[in-house]
């Protein structure tokens, strides 16, 4: 018998499934009424970039628009602002809506993935609200109206489809994700990893830049180019997530420019000169809310190579020289490789268990080491965090970790105040990276654990629902 705050037994008898599932509709509810309540709140995020692409869009025809370079996010998400343009709905409502609707879905498969362990108790129901109510994920899109929660529902869908053996529909889900958005990527890992122990085939793995491309395809036909378009990405890592300016396809002057950018930027009539690249000037971030009103706050960062990230770059000097961003991409592939080298050695089977602790191992860890981070780029690990709680009780504390990590790093954009300094944050996302790569490390080689060979064996067993 398992004991634990999540263990079957306390959460299967029948009569306290109804009694959950009658407070779940009522938290559920509520969960949406509080976003709804936060939906008047405007960033500079937004009144700099997002409000100004809706504008775009809605005066240019709503899916016309999309033959303009207007927006430096990948084409899907300007697709449902453009959907939006057409509903009688303020632009705000419009924005934060999209993102409210895939919350939901992260609950969706939040509960699909519990499922698997709890078959028969409610847990997964209370996953879901946790989910739900976990600070960050609600004030990403209901307070912020920022859209990480898009990528990472179809990182959790393809999360789901490799644990039920579905790698086509898993790499279909991976490519919706890298779609929407770049940071996709911190979940590439886990597909490689699958890969190399043949749980995922490679035949499958096409449908992940076919999935790209169809998604672009839209934009395509209507007139933006095809260099445009599949240079997005490169151009946001070279430029640090800036601004863009409005190019006319077609013509040799770009048409009426228009250069965006939240706090800072300005408004100028001409385009660049043919042939040459578009302007682009600072990038979301550096404001802070107040009363509904939006503001250009300073960024809490004493670092240029993180945005108020808490990675191993607040640690260092705001003279550091240029080198050490190779350094952080030098120590994130040396990571991934290691990682996967011992996955790749190990005599384990690939069960659920297993690939969410890789999974939320590369969650933390990637956008740790990493340059140019943002504060939201642990969006991922938020989630992941939570279901791995549910997994594994005795590690409840990493996901309280992670959470008030993120809720920190938030603090001086959102009300323009370091609460505790992000070197010291940095120290303790860290701490649960070592943490979670060291269970992971023992987790695939139990002969490593200190104790009796009846605790390892007692270990394994906990962690045995084979992918």
């Amino acid at each position: 018998m398992k004991v634990g705050v999540f263990s079957k037994e306390k959460l299967s008898q029948p009569g306290l499934q109804v009694v959950i599932r009658g407070l779940f509709i009522i938290l559920f509810v509520l969960a949406i009424v509080l976003r709804v309540l936060a939906y008047p709140i405007e960033t500079s995020d937004y009144t700099g970039f997002v409000s100004q692409w809706y504008n775009f869009i809605q005066t240019h025809g709503g899916f016309a628009a999309l033959k303009y370079n207007f927006a430096n996010y990948n084409p899907p998400y300007l697709y449902l602002l453009a959907i939006a343009t057409y509903l009688p709905v303020p632009a705000l409502t419009a924005v934060k809506t999209i993102s409210v609707a895939f919350d939901i879905v992260l609950g969706i498969f939040t509960y699909l993935i519990l499922s698997l362990k709890y078959k028969h108790s409610s847990a997964a129901i209370i996953g879901v609200l946790v989910v739900l109510f976990a600070p960050t994920i609600f004030i990403n899109g209901a307070a912020w109206g920022q859209c990480d929660a898009i990528y990472t529902a179809f990182c959790l869908g393809s999360l789901y489809f490799l644990l039920t053996d579905r790698p086509a529909w898993a790499c279909v889900f991976f490519g919706l994700a890298l779609s929407f958005k770049l940071q996709a990527v911190f979940f590439l890992p886990v597909l490689f990893v699958l890969l190399l122990r043949r749980r995922l085939p490679l035949q499958y793995l096409v449908l992940i830049p076919l999935v790209f491309l169809l998604m672009l395809a839209p934009a395509f036909i209507a007139g933006r180019g095809a260099a445009s378009l599949l240079t997005i990405y490169v151009n946001q890592a070279s430029n640090g997530g800036g601004a863009v300016q409005v190019v006319k396809e077609g013509q040799p002057n770009g048409g009426n420019g228009q250069v965006m950018n939240g706090g800072g930027g300005q408004f100028t009539g001409k385009g660049p000169a043919k042939g040459q690249r578009e302007v682009r000037i600072g990038g979301p971030g550096g404001g802070q809310l107040n009363g509904g009103k939006a503001f250009a706050g300073a960024n809490g960062s004493s670092s240029p190579f993180t945005a108020d990230a808490p990675s191993w770059y607040q640690w260092l000097s705001a003279t550091a020289p240029g080198y050490w961003e190779w350094v952080g991409i030098g120590l994130a592939a040396l990571l991934v490789a290691a990682v996967s080298a011992l996955v790749w050695a190990s005599k384990q089977q690939l069960t659920t268990e297993l690939v969410l602790k890789i999974t939320l191992a590369f969650a933390i860890v990637i956008p740790f080491l990493l340059p140019e981070m943002h504060d939201r780029y642990w969006y991922l690990a938020d989630v992941v965090s939570i279901v791995y709680a549910f997994y594994f009780p005795r590690l409840l504390f990493i996901a309280v970790i992670m959470q008030l990590c993120s809720l920190l790093s938030y603090a001086p954009y959102l009300i323009n105040i370091e609460i505790v300094s992000l070197a010291l944050v940095a120290c303790a996302v860290l701490m649960i990276a070592v943490i979670t790569l060291t269970d992971l490390v023992l987790t695939l080689y139990p002969r490593l654990r200190k104790g009796t060979p009846e605790q390892s064996t007692k270990d394994a067993a906990e962690e045995s629902t084979v992918v």
